[in-house]
């Protein structure tokens, strides 16, 4: 028996493939009608489609644009007649027919079905919001407003409804009841923090002084101070702060909010890295010097240190120019730190800090020197750590003027790390190395191999040291001027900076014409830089951009400038400007994307 059902289902199947067919065709041929505006053509077969298919929304939506664009308005009428008795409880068919009755200027009769619809309504969620969506869709905002207001009424206010209307308000322009409704959701529901931030996303401008922008700030400053039990003011506050990288006036509400709740810090934390990662280490920095206030009884109070530290180091590489005072501060942050830390696994890294301020910054090798050979013979330390401890003395032992023992350092981590972050650091490493020695076409040959590493900067870095090796022995086959600037580069690395910028000088005197005078500009920059001469800084970028502006440094030379101004001198109108230059002058440049960044966040746009 049931193989006679098979092969009867089999022939069912096999007569009515060529019907399919045919009506997949003719699907394909009526589309192609409508998509040309063949209108008469496309209505006989959307008729039949409809006539077999009435609940197919997509054959009757076609059928009736066919009509109406014939000018056909009765039997469209009556097609949408018939589907309303068919399907009385879908919204969708007395609402078209109220705007068909609009399109042929019988508003009175829209207005019958459109009440009566409003007035049919079934007192569900889904059914208030798919009818308020059907008159926003046609235009009709206010008869959406009305469906919303009869939901709240019949519903009792839900939050959801609450956040619609709102949304509505908005895009009536009527931003007063906007954010009324907004305020009142989250009187009523502090957990719709979310969906309001989503909300505010997608309506606010870009500038933080506009209009909406202040009225949505005052708005929550002045629920905030009346209602202090309820949270979510001030939390959706700070994040409208951030959302403008007005990071000084979220630290002041963050601070509040934790007071408020004697919290452990963690809202600060976050905010503190949110700064770090925007190069904001000023309020960083006052971040983690808040939640490391607090005491050894806070649970964060660890990491803040940690974090405070990073820093204040991040500041010290970027700036390079920081006074004894600061440096000796930093030291002693070090040290208590590890006091407290002792041998636990996260001391490691704070060592290796360290070691780097003291031998490159404090000038005291030896010491840093002690603290490395220390740890590399701490048991509970991990290879990672001890591979960046052995890689951190082979760098002192160059600082020192020691050329030849740091490659056997550098060589035992590429070793043990061979395929890994650290063997790629420590390989740069030592192409560097061979750089500085003067070894310049073995040095250009690790870099062949560097340019493919997993790690953006190491590559970045090995395509930079490897263009410079390039773009100066080409020509000159005797390589003096590169020879010349490599001593310098390794006094520069030394921090000897008067005898680097002289050296570099030198160079400039003795290959006048030479074309690496580029980088002698770059780096003369980066002393100036590193002596906090900022004017004389500006002078070498500009050089480079007056005299090499296809060179390959020409767009790192505008960053510097941008980072310079914005930072150095709060000039932001000038940093804006240069960031704009470099984007649009440079579209290849690796800086574009974060010139990008900090131009929107200038002018005021919301970073997300």
């Amino acid at each position: 028996m049931m193989r006679h059902g098979l092969v009867f289902v089999f022939l069912l199947s096999f007569l009515l493939q060529p019907l399919m067919a045919q009506t997949i065709q003719e699907q394909n041929l009526a589309s192609e009608y409508l998509h040309n505006g063949e209108f008469e053509k496309a209505l006989s077969f959307y008729q039949k489609f409809h006539r077999y298919e009435p609940n197919n929304v997509s054959f009757y939506k076609n059928y009736i644009i066919c009509l109406t664009q014939l000018k056909d308005f009765k039997s469209a009428e009556k097609v949408m007649r018939n589907q309303m008795r068919s399907f009385p409880n879908n919204a969708q068919f007395p609402i078209d027919l109220g705007q068909l009755y609009r399109q042929t200027g019988d508003d009175k009769k829209a207005s019958q079905i459109f009440d009566q619809t409003l007035r049919d309504v079934l007192p569900f969620e889904a059914n208030i919001i798919e009818l308020a969506n059907l008159f926003t869709l046609i235009g009709e905002n206010d008869y959406a407003l009305s469906t919303y207001q009869k939901g709240l009424k019949l519903l009792g206010n839900p939050s959801t409804l609450r956040l619609r209307l709102a949304d509505l308000y908005y895009i009536k322009g009527q931003n007063d009841l906007m954010l009324k409704e907004l305020m009142a959701v989250l009187a009523q529901d502090e957990l719709q923090i979310i969906p309001i931030q989503n909300l505010l996303t997608t309506i606010l401008d870009d500038n933080p002084e506009s209009d909406l922008n202040q009225m949505v700030k005052n708005a929550l400053l002045r629920e905030a101070q009346k209602n202090n039990a309820n949270l979510s003011y001030t939390q959706l506050l700070i994040w409208l702060f951030i959302q403008h990288a007005n990071f000084e006036a979220a630290f002041t509400q963050v601070k509040a909010l934790d007071k408020r709740t004697n919290g452990q810090g963690d809202e600060i934390m976050e905010l503190g890295r949110i700064c770090l990662e925007n190069r904001k280490y000023d309020v960083a920095v006052r971040c983690f010097e808040y939640v490391v206030a607090k005491g050894a009884q806070s649970y964060n109070y660890l990491a803040a240190r940690i974090d405070l530290l990073k820093v204040m180091h991040l500041r010290l590489m970027q700036d390079g120019s920081l006074s004894t005072n600061e440096l000796t501060r930093l030291e002693s942050h070090y040290l208590s730190t590890l006091d407290e830390i002792g041998l636990a696994p996260q001391a490691a890294p704070l060592k290796i800090e360290l070691a780097d301020l003291r031998a490159f910054y404090l000038g005291n090798s030896k010491s840093a020197k002690m603290i490395l050979n220390e740890l590399l013979t701490q048991k509970n330390a991990s290879q990672a750590d001890l591979a960046n401890a052995k890689m951190k003395l082979a760098d002192i032992l160059i600082l020192e003027g020691d050329l030849w023992e740091p490659a056997l350092l550098y060589g035992q981590v590429e070793k043990e790390f061979k395929n890994d972050i650290p063997g790629q650091e420590a390989k740069f490493r030592n192409a560097r190395l061979s750089y500085f020695r003067g070894e310049f076409l073995w040095a250009e040959t690790q870099m062949k191999v560097l340019k493919a590493s997993t790690s953006k900067l190491i590559a970045n870095d090995a395509l930079a040291l490897s263009l410079l090796i390039l773009d100066n022995t080409g020509l000159d086959t005797s390589f003096h001027a590169l020879q010349m600037f490599a001593r310098a580069d390794l006094l520069l690395y030394q921090r000897k900076l008067n005898l680097a910028s002289a050296v570099f000088d030198s160079l400039l005197q003795t290959f006048a014409y030479h074309p690496i005078r580029d980088e002698v500009y770059f780096k003369k920059a980066d002393i100036a830089r590193q002596q906090a001469n900022i004017p004389l800084a500006l002078e070498f970028y500009n050089k480079i951009l007056q005299e090499f502006p296809d060179e390959i440094l020409a767009d790192d030379a505008l960053f510097r400038m941008a980072e310079i101004h914005e930072h150095k001198l709060n000039d932001f109108t000038k940093a804006m400007e240069l960031y704009q230059q470099l984007f649009l002058n440079y579209p290849g440049s690796l800086f574009v994307v974060e010139a990008r960044k900090r131009y929107r966040m200038l002018r005021g746009d919301k970073i997300n």
